[in-house]
């Protein structure tokens, strides 16, 4: 496989010719890192010299609930990138920025964003998963953030209206998933809303499911462009006791980051 180029955005049809023959996960949504996700909490540590951004947080998990309770590879790119380069949560993150995280699980991404300023509205339609946000927030110290349950199939609940920014990561992985995210996103994301979302291509048939999600987008948003992974700020992450775990492997070219704006 040839290396990936992340400051040139890399979109998800021209990897599709790629797949072929790549080693893919034996199930659509194990685990990125059983060394991470064996861990009841985390550490995450990102920082980068272009911004001056440092950011730490505290990441409670429930590995027994499963995919909602571990921290993902996607997730923890989409709050890298945003410590890298705060201008996507908007011109400059203050409380008059609302954010809602979609599929929050561990809510990784939707923390970052508070820790740079923005108001957070965490959703997921798994209750455990929400105490696991509220929590981590909470020994986080960071106050701009709320959860939600959401299922994707009932109404959007009146707390997630008004989003400047929408956030996801790895939340389109079998072929329900793409007419459901759309169907949030359009209740959603209002006129001038910005969508980031970070997808992980495991596998063909994600590959497809990705792709599906893509086409619908663009007849729903004005805008869906595909964005490099750079910059991207340092990234660590640690057990509670110290040990370094796994971050995340931009050489897979599994990554892919879009925006898409209504």
């Amino acid at each position: 496989l040839r290396p990936v180029w992340f400051s040139v955005p890399q979109t998800v049809e021209r990897a599709a010719a790629g797949m072929v023959g790549r080693q893919v996960e034996l199930a659509p949504r194990s685990y990125d890192s059983f060394a991470r996700a064996q861990e009841l909490a985390l550490k995450v540590s990102l920082s980068t010299a272009r911004s001056g951004a440092e950011v730490e947080i505290l990441l409670h998990q429930e590995p027994s609930i499963g995919i909602p309770g571990v921290l993902y590879d996607a997730s923890l790119v989409l709050a890298a990138r945003l410590v890298a380069e705060p201008s996507l949560l908007g011109s400059c993150a203050t409380e008059h920025t609302r954010v809602l995280e979609l599929g929050c699980g561990t809510a990784c991404a939707g923390l970052v964003a508070a820790a740079l300023g923005a108001q957070v509205v965490c959703t997921d339609r798994n209750d455990r998963a929400l105490r696991l946000a509220a929590d981590s927030a909470l020994d986080s110290s960071l106050r701009g953030v709320s959860v939600e349950r959401w299922d994707w199939t009932d109404k959007m609940p009146e707390s997630c209206v008004g989003a400047n920014v929408i956030l996801a990561a790895d939340i389109v992985y079998s072929d329900e998933c793409p007419k459901l995210l759309l169907k949030a996103l359009d209740e959603a994301a209002s006129r001038g809303c910005i969508v980031l979302l970070v997808f992980k291509l495991r596998d063909p048939a994600v590959r497809a499911a990705v792709q599906s999600f893509l086409s619908g987008a663009r007849k729903v948003f004005s805008e869906v462009v595909a964005l490099p992974l750079a910059p991207i700020s340092s990234v660590k992450v640690q057990s509670l006791g110290g040990d370094v775990k796994p971050a995340f492997d931009l050489n897979t070219g599994s990554l892919y980051m879009y925006r898409l704006r209504r």
